[in-house]
């Protein structure tokens, strides 16, 4: 499934940008580097706010409901707006051109089994956006790819509660377009799809996807894609079965590319020896592409999460894996020497307090 994105006239005003809509993908104000064909690229996970542990684990209807008073609980708990803002002052810390969000998540309530529910009660992105704004900062919304979109009702509340999941792409708005230009923004569900098996929720299809925008910077030109990938799931091999079909289905597509690729997201493929290991990180490097972490810290582990945990297993915890990555380059532009330099990486949000049980990271790359 693929769909491009485009900026509307109402859009561009609640994100304070001017946009000229032609029959393509055109828009203004954006900027990178203005002396040198560098730009600086982030990848974050939002974090949902659970992990739906709760509700997953339910046998019965008394578990589930109780597993759904739980969520509720949880989410209540989150410090959605709290940890909005703190995210806003990493972008602010290290001005990024362009920003990879996975778990931008909405969460709706409605009159409980009569779905859908549409009374927002949560919309990560929204929070995001308006704290960027309380700083002056200039983003913008490029592209978002709705995911996983489902109900269920929360009978202790007396409501249902509906979550959509959704990965986005921001840019940087402030800078001229003759600096850096965006077009060819797209966004595509994997045709690998988990279908979970719950005793109360019955078959739950959980789609995953990937999402892109074609950039050129100082006349250098390169994708951008943002991807989120199936997580692994314990005693379920057909979850890291999925992600390695997700995983090859998205370098086929980026192969025949024509230009550089920086490839950001949630892998959810622990790219350090250790647990959730799954080889997913190691295939795409065979497939061409730069680590980047790695080649700026090859003697580090540079661990992302988690950095608390959720669910039946909250409370503050040690990292032990490093999925959250940043690639650069491709299998074509590896062998035309085309490959963007790595200049900096640099991890953001490791210390307390947390905008997510992930950690960010923020690399600087020169294009060639």
């Amino acid at each position: 499934m693929s769909n491009v994105i485009r900026v509307s006239k109402a859009a561009a005003v609640r994100f304070g940008i001017t946009a000229l809509l032609l029959s393509g993908w055109c828009l203004t104000s954006f900027g990178a580097d203005s002396t040198t064909s560098t730009v600086t690229v982030m990848t974050r996970n939002v974090d949902a706010g659970t992990d739906l542990g709760y509700v997953l684990a339910a046998t019965d209807e008394t578990s589930f409901a109780q597993g759904m008073a739980a969520t509720l609980v949880e989410l209540q708990a989150s410090k959605f707006q709290q940890r909005a803002a703190l995210l806003a002052a990493e972008i602010g810390a290290n001005m990024p051109d362009l920003i990879a969000l996975q778990e931008v998540t909405l969460w709706w309530t409605g009159p409980i089994m009569q779905p859908p529910a549409t009374n927002i009660l949560y919309d990560q992105l929204d929070q995001i956006l308006a704290e960027l704004a309380k700083r002056n900062l200039h983003y913008g919304v490029i592209a978002v790819q709705s995911e996983l979109d489902a109900e269920v009702p929360v009978p202790t509340a007396g409501i249902d509660l509906r979550m959509t999941d959704r990965d986005v792409i921001l840019a940087r708005l402030d800078l001229p377009q003759s600096q850096f230009d965006l077009f060819n923004a797209q966004t595509h569900r994997y045709r690998s799809v988990l279908t979970i098996g719950s005793p109360i929720l019955g078959q739950l299809a959980v789609p995953c996807g990937w999402m892109a925008v074609d950039v050129v910077a100082n006349g250098s030109k390169f994708r951008f894609v943002n991807t989120h990938l199936q997580t692994p799931i314990t005693g379920l091999s057909q979850a890291e079965q999925v992600q390695r079909a997700q995983a090859d289905e998205l370098l086929a597509n980026l192969l025949f590319a024509g230009m550089p690729v920086v490839l950001a997201g949630d892998f959810n493929s622990n790219a350090e020896l250790g647990p959730e290991h799954t080889g997913t990180a190691q295939r795409i490097v065979n497939s061409g592409f730069v680590d980047s972490w790695k080649s700026a810290h090859p003697a580090d582990p540079g661990y992302t999460w988690p950095l608390f945990g959720e669910d039946q297993n909250g409370g503050p915890k040690v990292a032990n894996e490093r999925i959250d990555l940043i690639f650069a380059g491709g299998l074509l532009q590896r062998w035309f020497g085309n490959t963007p330099a790595i200049i900096t990486a640099d991890r953001t949000g490791t210390t307390a307090p947390f905008a997510s049980d992930h950690a960010g990271l923020v690399v600087k790359l020169r294009l060639k």
